[in-house]
């Protein structure tokens, strides 16, 4: 029975930035189609193509790339953020108003009649 150094690798690689963006130049200044430069760099073709995506989403957005998961959070975070600057004026305006109509009239105003 053979023992195993290290587990096999399972599941999808990843790759450097610096990687990326070299596959990338190579890509581009071969003047090559993507299936032949990914052969040589051993990655599928749809890499590139991902990371080109990526890469012009980055340069139209101020350089940042967001997972679209990230960017469902960051929604969400400001969506919560507005919710509680509401529920906290509420909260205060209730307080006010609590404070004023538990205050006992001044003494000699004459009591309302029903």
């Amino acid at each position: 029975m053979k023992t195993q150094l290290h587990p096999p690798a399972h599941g999808r690689k990843v790759y450097s930035k610096e990687y990326q963006e070299e596959a990338l130049h190579l890509w581009r200044k071969s003047g090559r189609s993507a299936s032949k430069v990914a052969a040589e760099l051993g990655i599928r073709p749809h890499l590139l193509y991902h990371w080109a995506k990526r890469e012009r989403g980055a340069a139209e957005h101020g350089g940042t790339t967001l997972s679209p998961k990230m960017t469902e959070l960051q929604d969400r975070i400001r969506e919560l953020t507005e919710e509680n600057v509401r529920l906290t004026e509420e909260r205060e305006a209730l307080k006010k108003s609590l404070g004023i109509l538990c205050e006992r009239p001044p003494r000699g105003m004459p009591k309302s009649s029903k």
